[in-house]
């Protein structure tokens, strides 16, 4: 089995085809497999069937309209706008807001879809250490002239380590600025954390005004396509500032009908999110019972880090060996992957206990 190249052979889940060898499936962002979900795919295929592969056009079709409705009511917001790609998501926010701030401060180590955000409104940038509120503050005090107002932007949740952004503290050292804003990145976190699956916002309880996130319903919901939710007055500027949602075309329908069935799911089985975290919890501990330092968090991606004296790619192999199919990362090779390799374990709301403990078991052997 080639360890650099895979290709589907089934739809995916946590237990499927790959380069034509049935295995168990831990990598991605699938994190309750509704990619593969018989209800998305026939919601995709009816959609497809009644209108076609899309409009054209900027015109409305049912399927673009109820993933507006169906994300506004998870989120709790007025409205959404939803967009054909996650990753533009980071641009049409930023510039969206660009009349209301003077300078932008970013996590060194945010997502390639932030730097090519904040770059497209020619606004200054000041990066700060990944992760460190006592830096922000720093650079907020090195940088702001009298009146200037920040805007703050960051990854919710990172994609390779799973680390949380400490949003709370950013809010607090944003606190002397008057009208400073904070802009997230959530691809990885919304559906998936918070009481209600709202994203990193919410689990840190700072949502409210001067709070925007970015986020995608290509991970979580099993879709395709960015959306950022708001109220009525964010989308207002959209509309006047942003030429991303006049200038491209929408999502295909299909793809927005299998993203609106995937917010539906989410929204109605709650339950989901509640086996994903005891999945994750069921893997954090059992990593740490294995001498591998990893934290309590909800987060399912799960990084196993630069053991002094393994081979952590011969560990990838040897996996795949044995039928299981984990991510190595090279030292650097992602935008805030760290300065050793690693390995990436993503968990499933749908992967068993058996398939955790097998992979467990595996690895107690590995490392």
């Amino acid at each position: 089995m080639t360890t650099d190249i895979k290709q589907m052979g089934s739809p995916l889940a946590a237990r499927m085809i790959i380069n034509k060898r049935e295995v168990d499936y831990f990598c991605g962002t699938s994190y309750y497999a509704l990619h593969g979900d018989p209800r998305v795919i026939a919601a995709a295929c009816k959609a497809l069937h009644e209108y076609g592969t899309g409009p054209g056009t900027l015109m409305d079709s049912p399927p673009l309209v109820e993933v507006v409705a169906r994300a506004a009511s998870f989120f709790e917001t007025e409205s959404a706008q939803y967009i054909v790609s996650g990753y533009l998501g980071d641009m049409l926010l930023t510039q969206a807001l660009s009349n209301d701030y003077d300078m932008v401060f970013v996590d060194d180590s945010s997502h390639y879809s932030v730097f090519d955000g904040i770059r497209s409104t020619g606004k200054r940038i000041i990066p700060f250490s990944h992760l460190d509120p006592e830096d922000l503050i720093q650079k907020l005090r090195e940088n702001l002239k009298p009146k200037q107002i920040p805007l703050v932007m960051s990854d919710g949740v990172f994609p390779m380590t799973g680390a949380i952004a400490p949003l709370r503290e950013y809010v607090k050292a944003l606190a002397p600025y008057e009208g400073a804003l904070l802009c997230v990145d959530d691809s990885h976190a919304v559906g998936v954390i918070g009481e209600k699956g709202q994203g990193t916002l919410e689990y840190c309880g700072v949502q409210g005004d001067n709070c925007y996130i970015a986020g995608t319903l290509s991970k979580a919901f099993g879709g395709l396509g960015g959306i950022i939710p708001g109220n009525n007055e964010l989308m207002e500027k959209i509309s006047h500032n942003v030429r991303i949602p006049a200038g491209a075309s929408p999502p295909c329908t299909g793809a927005a009908a299998a993203s609106a069935m995937g917010l539906k799911i989410v929204s109605e089985h709650p339950e989901m999110r509640m086996q994903l975290w005891d999945n994750v919890a069921s893997m954090r501990k059992g990593l740490r019972q294995l001498g591998v330092d990893v934290p309590d968090s909800p987060v399912p991606i799960v990084p196993v880090t630069g053991l002094s004296g393994v081979n952590l790619k011969q560990v990838q192999h040897s996996l795949e060996e044995k039928g299981i199919v984990v991510a190595h990362v090279p030292p650097r090779g992602y935008s805030d992957a760290p300065d050793k390799e690693s390995l990436r374990i993503a968990v499933f709301s749908t992967h068993t206990r058996e398939q955790i403990d097998k992979l467990l078991a595996s690895l107690a052997k590995l490392l």
